[in-house]
């Protein structure tokens, strides 16, 4: 009886181990985003037909936001993404994830969006960077490492800026 129980406790004692390795391992794959490492990068057409490449921002940072106009988080943030956008500096980079760029190029019109708009067509970006909900917002520092992700709208500005200072201090 005792026997049978120390070989269960020992069995439950090496799966969770295994667990344990296996999340302190890592098993995202390289190409993915993850917080504290290299951005990955991707190079994206922009609404002139112009590629974008992430690798651009190297040396400065940027603000990645990956938004659609059908998302009214998104209709909500952009537009204080903008002003902060103005005041800064800072570069930010909107990927619009999935649509069309006539309804992109309608939204950056009507929102007099300052800043580059970059189309995610096939939404391989949005699942490089393992964006499940929109808006997300991610911070890559200078030195392309990913330094924040806020998953969500962002409704007040000073949390834009306090992003945005993150960059700029960095």
């Amino acid at each position: 009886m005792i026997n049978s129980k120390l070989i269960q406790y020992i069995l439950l004692l090496v799966l969770i181990g295994a667990g344990v390795y296996t999340l302190v391992k890592g098993e995202v794959p390289r190409d993915k985003a993850v917080l504290g490492q290299a951005a990955p990068l991707f190079t994206l057409a922009d609404l002139q037909g112009d590629t974008v490449p992430l690798s651009r921002y190297e040396g400065k940072g940027v603000l990645l936001n990956f938004w659609a106009s059908w998302c009214n988080p998104c209709v909500n943030e952009l537009p204080l993404l903008n002003e902060a956008y103005k005041l800064t500096g800072v570069d930010v980079l909107a990927i619009n994830v999935g649509e069309k760029a006539e309804t992109v190029q309608q939204f950056v019109d009507r929102y007099e969006l300052a800043f580059p708009v970059v189309l995610d067509a096939d939404k391989k970006i949005k699942k490089q960077y393992l964006a499940v909900g929109l808006p997300l917002t991610i911070v890559i520092n200078a030195k392309g490492e990913i330094i924040e992700r806020h998953e969500g709208e962002l409704t007040e500005m000073a949390d834009i800026l306090n992003l945005m200072r993150k960059i700029s201090h960095d």
